[in-house]
């Protein structure tokens, strides 16, 4: 019996340390050790190192990332009453699965500010994996210093619930601050499969000039799935979605944007740097109340849009407008613009030489005529290669 205590006791004595290093108030861990705030944490990790939550973190202020900083929030949140991280010259990667709140929101869950330095490359850096929410008016809030915002790359899989503000203003998803006008080494949106964005006002909001690359997300906002001022949008494979009351003609706005209820809400603005370029190789752009694509002069005379090309994708104007409602000004720079995808209006004065709609199942499906498909040009609406074409095209002839 006296052995069975020893031996109890020795074990005890070696699993101690274990226990008591946790302690209370700990929140997280690197490394083996323990913190109780995770400001201790991220100053004593190093680039390599993991901080894992093991509880709920409650911040009072900013947290400020300007290193490398992994965060696994397995299965916790962290809150701040607004602006809960500040990316400027660091990385922020962000895992396992949890929230980023605003408790308070009137700014964002994390906001990024790029270099003054046009040279600096990878600058600010957010990773935010799948499984992780950011909520907040905004979720990803680009930022500037002294209008310059150069190196900032976001890489978006997880999810965004971008809500009102203390004051009732509607969220935005992720803005884009439109301060940001210089086209060199500008910011960098990758939002990809996994992602999931809602927001009651804008899914989008690139003000300022970037480049948004959305591949297969999910992204719905009650004024507009996308408003955008400046810069390239390329979607492919995504769903962008607004139910919002539709609200056009849109009058033009120097700090924000109006609400329209279109799914891509296009604002070719004097005021922004503009030069927006717009590729839709694939996806579902769908309005339940208004256009699906709706471009328009809020300030100036002249559309702002340098080009729009429309290879596919299914688009869907549910209420009573077409799907698309472009400015005079548009239509004489960029008549032709669709060689395929589905419409639920025809978009046959829109298509490019060699193309034609056809209404099928209640949609207009765009495809290449036959005389296109000889030429073996390597374009359709549904991206197949030349040599489908020239098989598909002797199957229509008979021979």
């Amino acid at each position: 019996m006296f052995k069975k205590i020893i031996i109890f006791i020795i074990t005890f004595i070696f699993i101690m340390p274990c226990i008591v290093s946790a302690g209370v108030g700990s929140l997280a861990m690197v490394g083996g050790k323990y913190y109780e705030t995770l400001e201790d944490a991220i100053r004593a990790a190093g680039s390599n190192d993991t901080i894992k939550l093991i509880s709920d973190v409650k911040l009072d202020d900013t947290m400020d990332i300007n290193k490398t900083v992994n965060i696994n929030l397995n299965g916790n949140d962290i809150t701040g009453p607004e602006k809960v991280f500040e990316v400027s010259g660091g990385v922020l990667n962000l895992t396992g699965t949890g929230t980023i709140r605003e408790t308070k929101p009137n700014y964002g869950a994390i906001a990024v500010i790029g270099s003054t330095d046009s040279g600096d490359k990878d600058y600010s850096i957010v990773n935010v994996g799948n499984g992780v929410k950011l909520e907040g008016w905004s979720g990803i809030f680009i930022t500037h210093d002294n209008n310059k915002s150069y190196g900032v790359v976001v890489n978006l899989d997880g999810d965004i619930a971008a809500v009102n503000d203390t004051s009732g203003g509607t969220g935005i998803g992720v803005y884009v601050n439109g301060n940001i006008k210089d086209d060199k080494n500008h910011p960098v949106v990758n939002i990809g499969d996994d992602a999931e964005i809602t927001s009651t006002g804008n899914g989008l909001y690139i003000a300022g000039y970037a480049t948004f690359n959305i591949k297969g997300a999910y992204i719905e906002g009650d004024e507009s799935g996308i408003g955008i001022k400046s810069g390239i949008l390329n979607i492919d494979g995504a769903t962008i979605y607004s139910e919002g009351v539709d609200k056009t003609p849109t009058g033009g706005y120097n700090n924000g944007i109006k609400a329209s209820g279109t799914a891509i809400q296009i604002e070719s603005n004097s005021g922004y740097t503009g030069d927006m370029v717009i590729n839709i190789d694939s996806g579902t752009i769908r309005s339940k109340n208004s256009y699906a694509v709706y471009e328009y002069i809020g300030k100036g005379t002249d559309s702002m849009v340098d080009s729009m090309d429309i290879s596919g994708g299914t688009f869907r104007a549910e209420g009573t407008k077409p799907v698309f409602g472009l400015s005079d000004s548009f239509k004489s720079m960029h008549g032709s613009f669709i060689s395929g995808g589905r419409y639920t209006s025809d978009p046959s004065e829109y298509l490019v030489s060699g193309y034609s709609a056809k209404l099928e199942n209640d949609l207009y499906l765009v495809t290449a005529s036959s005389s296109k498909l000889v030429s073996g040009d390597g374009t359709s609406g549904d991206g197949g290669s030349s040599v489908l074409k020239v098989i598909a095209t002797i199957v229509i002839v008979g021979i």
